[in-house]
């Protein structure tokens, strides 16, 4: 077009067609304009995203603002966004499209952009679900006044909303609030393995994982690790994402968030309880190849650390749960207790829970599925079936350990 222009200008100044040439010289100019506008349109333009919150729990209402910054002298007489919002998470009052592939749901402005000018939007969302969820990419489109050339630019994801698993009541688990893993029935002092006071001469009966290397080194003779007496007591939850036997099943989605919002609520109160506790999962989390294999601890940041782990868990599983049962020895002293939580009373199951058992680990067994779980010598069951609704369910507005 703008060849074929430039012929018509040179045509008309052979055949001094003033008028037509000064037209046609009128065009060009608007198009060259047009041209270096759109192609400066978007440059120097700044576009962020910021969350009331980076914490939530399902139920939770927060406020995500955006806001968008032409710094340059050159106007934008329009610019259109088109921003994701990941599935999951509910625009409030807002009117919203989607995607072909349902994953996001897209929020659609118009608006224009003076020189040095700023503009912001809020909107108001609602946490459907417990995940971890990246908002974007974004793609914004401007050009010249004209209409006549467009162009667009899109600017990544760069916030993630956590949302924790639901709090449940233990009392709707069918669990006294008070203790609900019994542990106060145990033996009134435990050894702690978080703490070491000294050490001791070794004797056939200590376990090797109890040998004192450094005390071994310098007297040397063997040593072995003497732990502080406590009250408190060690807790592996052991999570298991299987809600059918055998994998071709597939899987019971409403049924492993309800695994998932279990082992948060004892994690939150077996922490807040002062004992150490640990989280061991058959699955990883969302962009994670490893499996969830989070050492006892009592530290301030252990719970936010599970919290945050169950919200990026996937809802698939890697490894059989009898195998875990069989990993996790290696981080555990007997003594400690270990809680499985799951639906699959598979006969693989059971004799990892009977061997953990005669090793001399405090066993207890919550399973959530349909039926009663089938009884072993030596291990405590609660069966907690999936019934609990989302009135009873508590969702918290505070951040863990908090």
């Amino acid at each position: 077009m703008i060849l074929a222009l430039f012929v018509v200008f040179i045509l008309a100044l052979i055949f001094r067609q003033s008028a037509l040439a000064l037209l046609v010289a009128t065009i060009l100019v608007s198009l060259g304009m047009a041209r270096l506008w759109q192609r400066w349109a978007l440059r120097r333009v700044e576009y962020r995203r910021t969350l009331s919150q980076l914490r939530a729990f399902p139920g939770d209402e927060l406020t995500l603002t955006i806001t968008m910054t032409n710094r340059k002298l050159l106007p934008l007489a329009q610019v259109q966004v088109f921003d994701a919002i990941p599935n999951g998470i509910t625009v409030v009052g807002a009117p919203v499209i989607f995607s072909g592939s349902r994953q996001v749901s897209i929020i659609r402005r118009s608006t224009g952009l003076r020189w040095y000018e700023r503009v912001i939007w809020r909107y108001r969302l609602h946490c459907e679900r417990r995940g971890a969820f990246r908002f974007g990419p974004a793609q914004v489109q401007s050009g010249d006044p004209f209409g006549l050339f467009r162009t667009a630019e899109t600017f990544a994801a760069d916030v993630t909303l956590l949302v924790y698993p639901k709090l449940l009541n233990l009392t709707d688990l069918g669990l006294p609030a008070r203790d609900p893993l019994g542990l106060t029935r145990a033996a009134a002092l435990v050894r702690d393995p978080l703490r070491v006071v000294g050490a001791r001469d070794y004797t056939p009966s200590d376990p090797l994982k109890d040998v004192h290397w450094a005390a071994t080194a310098r007297t040397g003779t063997l040593q072995t690790r003497v732990y502080e007496p406590t009250t408190a007591h060690v807790l592996a939850l052991v999570l298991d994402l299987d809600t059918f036997e055998f994998y071709f099943q597939g899987i019971d989605p409403e049924l492993v968030e309800h695994l998932i919002g279990v082992t948060a609520t004892l994690a939150h109160h077996s922490i807040n309880a002062g004992h150490a506790v640990g989280l061991y999962v058959n699955g990883a989390p969302v962009e994670d190849e490893h499996l969830v294999r989070l050492p006892p601890g009592r530290s301030p940041n252990q719970l936010a650390q599970i919290m945050e782990t169950l919200a990026r868990l996937t809802a698939y599983s890697v490894l059989p749960v009898a195998r875990l049962l069989r990993l996790i020895t290696t981080d555990l002293h007997p003594g400690a207790t270990i809680v499985l939580i799951g639906a699959v009373a598979s006969e693989p199951v059971q004799a990892a829970l009977l061997r953990l058992h005669e090793l001399g680990f405090r066993i207890v067994w919550l399973f959530c599925g349909d039926r009663p779980p089938p009884p072993i010598p030596g291990v405590q069951s609660h069966w907690t079936p999936r019934r609990i609704t989302d009135q009873q369910a508590i969702n918290q507005s505070h951040t863990p350990g908090g």
